[in-house]
């Protein structure tokens, strides 16, 4: 999947006073990252897309949850979920509707009640495509 859309900035990523009762894992940056400001390397293309998925925990695989994305891009994505998955956490991210399938790091969570969150997920694995319809 060739994937363009608006360029979006994480805000919350750069800016932790800004999260509603959410947190953040620090990443690493590697020493080609060092030489670009931080607000530059955050930008990168998303596409908008309700893509049903399944989220299992990759150090307790019985642990799962169906739903959906928020946007996705070449890198990792947004989750809507019912469960918080802390910082840090290793997930498995399956399309519903494809052959898409990575691992992800839980990059930064964000709450908008007591049972509904947003995770941003960072892919360190993957394998196939996202489905091209709807």
């Amino acid at each position: 999947m060739v994937v363009t859309g608006r360029l979006e900035r994480r805000s919350s990523e750069q800016n932790p006073s800004s999260l509603n009762a959410g947190g953040i894992v620090p990443s690493e940056p590697t020493s080609s990252q060092q030489k670009i400001p931080a607000r530059d390397a955050r930008l990168e293309a998303r596409v908008a897309v309700m893509e049903p998925v399944r989220l299992a925990s990759l150090s307790q695989p019985f642990i799962t949850e169906p739903t959906s994305t928020q946007n996705i891009s070449t890198r990792g994505a947004r989750v809507m979920t019912q469960q918080l998955w802390e910082p840090g956490s290793l997930l498995l991210i399956k399309s519903l509707r494809g052959d898409f399938w990575a691992r992800a790091r839980v990059v930064y969570w964000r709450s908008f009640s007591s049972s509904r969150f947003a995770i941003g997920l960072e892919f360190f694995a993957r394998a196939g495509n996202w489905p091209t319809e709807n």
